[in-house]
């Protein structure tokens, strides 16, 4: 805890600070003011836990000052001071509700148990401010919980009257909601949401009070925060880009990934509801977007069939550029892969996912082909689609494409050609060139492949057919 001790007599400052072991009694640091004005401003910056004032001093008396630091602070405690027995000055100590009245000349050992009870009310206070602040704060999350589902009939009504905090209960006043969702947070402590939120809520709350917007919010599935806005008439997608740009410039030091993205504007408690469920809609969007970015619901009229992605003919052109081992075609045409799916309109997540594990699958059967031994060839199925769902984002899975290509040609670049499937295959056949029954299918059996890929990749590799 915090003492300022203020008294126009330095000598009896100095005897205080030194005289009284004061780390013994739970203060941690002591600060001096020579009178009321300056013992006022010093507490500003000095936010006492306690002062030690004397009653009397020029150009602001112990009590005006008293009377302005608990009006800024109802919390601190006061002890007065003084040489004279002025009622007058008693009255208004104990109007302030100071904790002690001690008289001067000074008693040391009344001045320690004056501060130790000091120390006690200011716990107390502490203490039932904070379950006060909790039980608000509980309250605050439940109301956004709620606002968040479409109203039930089933549900009880919400008692406003027992509300400990102001909220718009009216049909009018305008609302938006926004959602952050975090993401990457495995190596974080297990019950991370709570810590989550209080790591984040400050940063968030101190732009929105700075905007003139009032909010209250609420976390899910321990890494999805959700705030219900209000405080102005009308917010535009212009004002919510600046809170976007404001809210991704004071989150950045935390090195967190997330998504963001604004609802749209309700009209009414009862319709909140509506816009965080057209943020939700569009998290789902921000798949296509980078991370740490934000985005603004954009309403349609109406939505077109989903997008066949097939027809981008991504397997065999990738199959192609790697059995050619063509490493400047293979991303050349990932770069096009990314710009023609981050353009196209109505193509869901799992959509892409999709596509990218089937290139994933390419790659590995390219190794096999190959005779590659290097790499990863041994990943099962449920790993390969375990890596591609904890992507949070088509970068994500871009990047991690890019990584496997390029072990890929690492690997075949230090592959020499006696390890290759085309020369498996001029080995068996050498082995077995008098066998009448020879076949393509013998020998695409014996390498494990498809007759039709034997005959092109034969082809490919020495200019001639296998027949």
């Amino acid at each position: 805890m915090k003492l300022m001790i203020v008294d126009d007599e330095k000598l009896t400052r100095d005897g205080l600070v030194n005289s009284i072991e004061w780390g013994e009694l739970g203060i941690d640091a002591v600060a001096q003011a020579d009178d009321g004005l300056h013992g006022y401003e010093l507490s500003k910056a000095f936010r006492p836990d306690i002062v030690l004032s004397d009653v009397r001093m020029p150009r602001m008396t112990g009590i005006e000052m008293a009377e302005k630091l608990q009006a800024d602070n109802g919390n601190v405690s006061i002890i007065f001071m003084s040489g004279y027995s002025d009622k007058e000055y008693l009255k208004a100590a104990i109007k302030l509700k100071a904790v002690s009245y001690v008289e001067k000349p000074i008693d040391l050992e009344e001045i320690k148990e004056a501060v130790r009870r000091a120390c006690r009310e200011v716990a107390e206070a502490r203490e039932t401010a904070g379950i006060k602040a909790l039980s608000i704060s509980m309250s605050r999350s439940a109301l956004a919980a709620r606002l968040a589902m479409a109203p039930r009939m089933d549900m009880p009504p919400v008692k406003w009257e027992e509300m400990e905090f102001a909220f718009p209960a009216d049909r009018h006043t305008l609302f938006f909601t926004f959602l952050i969702q975090f993401y990457h947070l495995r190596d974080m402590p297990v019950g991370m949401g709570g810590g989550l939120e209080k790591m984040v809520t400050p940063y968030i709350s101190e732009v929105l009070e700075s905007m003139g917007f009032k909010e209250i919010h609420s976390v899910r599935q321990e890494s999805l925060l959700f705030y219900h806005i209000w405080g102005m008439k009308r917010c535009t997608d212009r004002e919510k880009e600046a809170l976007g740009r404001r809210l991704e410039a004071v989150l950045k030091p935390l090195s967190m990934h997330y998504h963001m993205v604004f609802g749209k504007n309700v009209e009414g408690m009862k319709e909140i509801h509506n816009s965080y469920n057209s943020a939700v809609i569009e998290l789902q969007n921000s798949f296509f977007s980078k991370d740490n970015t934000y985005r603004i619901y954009k309403h349609r009229d109406s939505y077109e069939a989903f997008h066949d992605l097939d027809e981008l003919d991504m397997e065999n052109r990738l199959g192609e550029c790697l059995l050619h081992k063509d490493e400047k075609e293979s991303f050349a045409l990932l770069e096009e892969m990314i710009s023609r799916l981050t353009s196209i309109k109505n193509v869901l997540p799992n959509q892409v996912k999709d596509l990218y594990y089937k290139l994933f699958a390419v790659i590995r059967e390219s190794y096999k082909a190959l005779q590659i031994q290097t790499g990863d060839t041994g990943e099962s199925d449920n790993s390969l689609w375990g890596h591609i769902s904890a992507c949070e984002s088509i970068y994500e899975l871009q990047e991690l494409l890019k990584e496997r290509i390029s072990l890929f040609f690492a690997s075949a670049k230090n592959q020499g050609e006696n390890s290759s499937t085309v020369y498996f295959i001029k080995q068996f056949i050498a082995d077995r060139y008098q066998d009448e029954t020879l076949s393509v299918k013998d020998i695409s059996a014996h390498v494990m492949l498809s007759s039709s890929y034997v005959c092109t990749l034969f082809k490919n590799d020495t200019g001639m057919t296998l027949n």
